[in-house]
């Protein structure tokens, strides 16, 4: 029987970069693929696993497992086939140790790369001799094909939605076409992970739930905007898929029973392009009347909700939304590729706020050419917006995207480009100069919410809300002492340049 490890690598990054391994579904969501047609498989999320461990590695710091340790899982196993997960460029290089350290081990077994950043950029991925193929989008077709191809013994030449050098030039199969009934992939196998041991460290740490145990799940894939920034489009697509009602609720509830979660992070792309599923989805909650909290982090598009909608998914246990507002200059968001009117926008904000959720603005500055007004804009408008936290991104040009390009155009790429990561200048402004745009955009919403705090006391319908309440003020004031220290720095000359 061909055995299969899947790996989800540690992460290196620069010391000054706030980026912490996250919660991972996509190899879960391939092991119980490969489970379910009867395949053995293995899970090492180094990432994960050893995210309370820290390495400095010259003037970067790395996060999970160390490589010995990786290195003695992996001979563990004795596996025929090494799955890696690559979804970001930012960790290129992580990915391509995970393949080292594999091939250093058994040269003969077959390793295979997948996610965002293979998608978008095969023939990098492929110069590395350590890793034989590279599965482009959707990957649990693919990989089930490839571990019988492997049984079988036959070539995994050629298998749809795969890439592969040969000869020293990029060979891409024909594309292999997305699972439309969602329903058919079983639940992430979770059951290969320390669940017990990662619940405790997610609630020993800062966070934001309203509840001590929470989980992430998924019940969309795909995203039908055409944002220029977004890379999500390299493994889903522009199509847009769902689970049913019954089917998200199903797994909600048994997150509940198995592990005792009492909150669900939805960390879809886009959760809300049907009003009438995600409705449906607040009717399967109450009717069922379960006790459970749940938010949606990643965003939701402002432009798909209404106030009926809001108002049920408060009353299905939803106490937090996140806005992509992205914006506040008309032209910046027209050339991002958005499309919403303001004034309805903060409309929804502020019932959304007045039936008791806590909401949240997201912002991105610092695009190719985006000027000092358009950034005075966004802040502006993220203070006007009614939100109550705003929280600023600044842009970076991952491969696979039309932003990409527009750096490209611009000369503003490294000689590199392949290994970006963070830090790009644009035409305007050097990325130090953002990064105080960045407090000061944090810094001005904060103090603007900070003059009138009874609108947080408004929200306070329990007990429950309270607490909450308490946490995120101390957590908030935190980072706005954070955000002032950096604003000393230099920011007040820069809104003079």
């Amino acid at each position: 029987m061909t055995k299969i490890l899947l790996i989800n690598p540690y992460i290196t990054v620069a010391k000054d970069d706030p980026a912490q391994p996250a919660p991972m579904l996509s190899l879960p969501y391939l092991a119980a693929y490969l489970e379910k047609h009867g395949f053995k498989v293995s899970l090492l999320d180094a990432a994960g696993q050893g995210c309370d461990r820290r390495e400095n590695i010259g003037s970067k710091v790395r996060y999970g497992l160390p490589a010995q340790e990786i290195s003695n899982c992996i001979a563990a196993e004795k596996p025929d086939i090494v799955g890696i997960t690559a979804p970001s460029t930012s960790h290129a290089a992580d990915v391509h140790d995970m393949a080292r350290l594999a091939k250093e081990l058994y040269p003969d077994v077959k390793v295979v790369c997948g996610g965002a950043h293979a998608s978008s950029n095969p023939g990098s991925v492929l110069s590395d001799k350590n890793i034989d193929l590279v599965i482009i989008g959707e990957g649990e077709e693919t990989l089930l094909d490839l571990a019988r191809r492997q049984e079988k013994g036959e070539s995994l030449e050629g298998t749809p939605g795969t890439g592969m050098m040969k000869e020293g030039k990029l060979h891409l199969s024909a594309p292999r076409p997305y699972i439309e009934n969602l329903d058919s992939i079983p639940f992430p196998a979770r059951h290969l992970l320390p669940m017990e041991s990662f619940l405790h460290r997610s609630s020993e740490g800062i966070n934001y739930a309203m509840r001590k145990r929470f989980i992430t799940m998924i019940s969309s894939r795909g995203c039908p905007g055409e944002c220029i920034y977004c890379a999500v489009k390299t493994v889903w697509g522009r199509k847009w898929r769902g689970r049913s009602a019954v089917n998200v609720v199903d797994e909600m509830e048994e997150l509940m029973k198995k592990y005792d979660a009492g909150e669900i992070h939805f960390l879809d792309d886009s959760i809300s392009v049907s009003k009438d599923r995600l409705s449906a989805i607040c009717d399967e909650i109450i009717l069922r009347k379960l006790d459970i909290k749940w938010t949606t982090p990643n965003g939701i598009a402002i432009w798909l909700m209404d106030k009926p909608l809001i108002k049920k998914m408060k009353k299905a246990g939803c106490y937090r939304l996140t806005f992509g507002l992205e914006s506040g200059n008309k032209d910046t968001l027209k050339f991002i590729g958005k499309k919403y009117d303001y004034a309805i926008a903060k409309e929804l904000i502020h019932y959304a706020n007045s039936i008791g959720m806590w909401t949240i603005g997201t912002f991105i500055i610092g695009f190719p050419y985006e000027k000092r007004e358009s950034i005075e804009d966004t802040i502006s408008f993220a203070v006007d917006s009614g939100v109550d936290f705003a929280v600023f991104y600044i842009a970076n040009p991952f491969p696979g995207t039309r932003m990409y390009d527009y750096y490209a155009e611009a000369g503003l790429l490294p000689k590199d480009a392949s290994t970006i990561v963070r830090g790009v200048d644009t035409k305007e402004f050097s990325h130090s100069d953002l990064i105080r745009f960045q407090s000061e955009g944090f810094s001005r919403v904060m103090r603007a919410r900070l003059r009138s705090p009874w609108m947080f006391l408004l929200k306070v319908r329990n007990f429950e809300d309270l607490v909450y309440m308490y946490k995120l003020g101390r957590q908030f004031l935190r980072m706005l002492l954070n955000s002032r220290k950096i604003e000393k720095e230099g920011t007040a000359s820069l809104w003079k340049k």
